[in-house]
């Protein structure tokens, strides 16, 4: 059983929820915002019409992509921070990257974990944050968010149901805002769609928490195919 209480201080000295609600803001910058992951390509062929489908994909996506990928990483990058002394966190940096099949997933994640990374270690100063920067350089990875953030998280005093499911969260609240951007939808109709997803996000996270890290998978090969064909739109809004 792997305990959810952590046994270091958080990094900025206060009190974790507090900094919860700092790191999981809009204005904390990873540059989210500005990523698709190949929903623009849906909006632009019509595959999404409507605030209805939207909500329908964005839980698909949340259920299988992020909760059996991404999520199970944040989860293991925690646990390596507090048991394995980061010893296979290249590995799993590299697991992450090979399950991303389109080169702009791959450089989005990559992107946002290295602003991530940057923030944390500007605003923060993290130890955990700054070996992981040494293993990363060691290894010639660029790291990637779902990695930084399991292991920022853990070295900011958070249990690890906080971090899984603040990742989940923020994960589903961002590619919302940027749907929000794109499609004609209220911001009330938008934050209800954001509070439908709470219970899914609880399940999500048990479901992360719980798999092994052999089993990681994505099982939406449709939206890998238009996160391909995204950089070929005559005109895009968002960078993946």
């Amino acid at each position: 059983m792997i305990p959810v209480g952590l046994a270091v201080p958080p990094g900025n000295g206060c009190d974790p929820f507090l900094s919860i609600l700092q790191v999981t803001s809009s204005a904390f910058p990873t540059g989210s915002f500005s990523h698709s992951y190949g929903f623009e390509c849906w909006l632009a062929d019509r595959t999404i019409a409507t605030p209805e489908q939207a909500e329908v994909r964005l839980r698909d996506w949340l259920r299988f992509t992020v909760a059996t990928a991404d999520a199970v990483a944040v989860a293991h990058a925690f646990r390596e921070v507090l048991y394995a002394e980061m010893a296979g966190i290249a590995g799993l940096n590299r697991t992450v990257e090979a399950l991303k099949l389109s080169r702009e997933a791959r450089e989005a994640s990559a992107k946002s974990g290295a602003a991530f990374m940057a923030a944390f270690r500007d605003i923060f100063g993290l130890e955990a944050t700054g070996r992981l920067a040494v293993i990363m350089e060691a290894h010639g990875q660029k790291p990637h968010h779902a990695v930084v953030y399991g292991v920022a998280c853990a070295g900011m005093g958070w249990s690890e149901a906080q971090t899984v499911e603040t990742y989940l969260y923020g994960s589903f609240s961002s590619l919302a805002a940027v749907l929000g951007r794109l499609l004609p939808i209220g911001q009330s109709d938008l934050q209800r769609i954001i509070a439908a997803a709470a219970p899914l996000i609880l399940e999500c996270s048990e479901i992360a928490r719980a798999r092994p890290l052999n089993d990681m998978s994505t099982l939406n090969s449709a939206l890998d195919v238009a996160a391909m064909r995204h950089e070929r739109l005559p005109s895009r809004l968002c960078m993946s």
